[in-house]
């Protein structure tokens, strides 16, 4: 693997047999958990989501999928170790009403988001005040001088994976200082790429982050962050 890979996975369209293919590649700390959902759908996405990204690191790394370890910061954002290998690999997953995503990278921190528009209330009022909440204040101009409610809607959803991404890839929370994450000021005319700098928030030399508009399924946005180093 070179560069960034990313993945996507149509999560209910894998059969029984196929899950059960992955379930014995989970540890035990993730069979239980998946375990414990409360309906069958979710522990069937739980063990379809866990057991595909053990399967692709399984293969990038060539380790088998069963040994690898695989630990959470204090945010929750996912690492594993690879022994002497001076290299390092990145990597985050995203899931949402059914499929999931998947991205990899060496050497540089990455986060990826997917969202399904299903997810954001149909109602303006109710739209504009989580705008308020997750938009900076230029990004709140912008975004009102949209022409109309289905186009603030596209932008809204576009926006909050984009932050999303960007605070899973820096590994803080996304409410810390989502405010502060400017990454839409191109919502009147979108651009598929935008540099970031955080000053502010990066504890590494790096403080450039390159945000990324993501192909996705009919009715859903994704976004990539990932370190720019150079």
């Amino acid at each position: 693997m070179s560069g960034v890979e990313i993945w996507l996975a149509h999560l209910d369209s894998l059969s029984s047999a196929q899950l059960e293919t992955l379930r014995p590649i989970l540890n035990p700390e993730e069979r239980a958990r998946g375990a414990r959902f409360h309906f069958e759908a979710d522990r069937n996405h739980y063990v379809a989501c866990r057991g595909l990204l053990r399967k692709l690191l399984s293969t990038a790394l060539d380790m088998p999928a069963s040994t690898l370890v695989i630990e959470y910061g204090e945010r929750g954002k996912p690492a594993i170790a690879i022994g002497a290998n001076k290299r390092s690999l990145r990597f985050n997953l995203s899931h949402s009403a059914g499929w999931a995503m998947f991205a990899f990278a060496w050497d540089r921190e990455v986060g990826v988001d997917l969202e399904s528009g299903s997810r954001l209330e149909p109602d303006e009022n109710h739209l504009s005040a989580l705008a308020e909440r997750i938009l900076s204040n230029r990004e709140l101009a912008v975004w009102h001088s949209l022409p109309d409610a289905t186009a603030r809607r596209t932008a809204f959803l576009r926006t909050w994976t984009r932050k999303e991404a960007l605070a899973k890839a820096i590994g803080k929370g996304v409410l810390d200082q989502v405010r502060s994450f400017e990454v839409a000021l191109d919502a009147a005319s979108p651009e598929p790429s935008n540099l970031v700098r955080l000053p502010s928030l990066a504890d590494e030399p790096s403080t450039a982050w390159l945000i990324h508009d993501l192909s996705a399924p009919n009715g859903f946005a994704a976004a990539l962050a990932l370190e720019q180093k150079n």
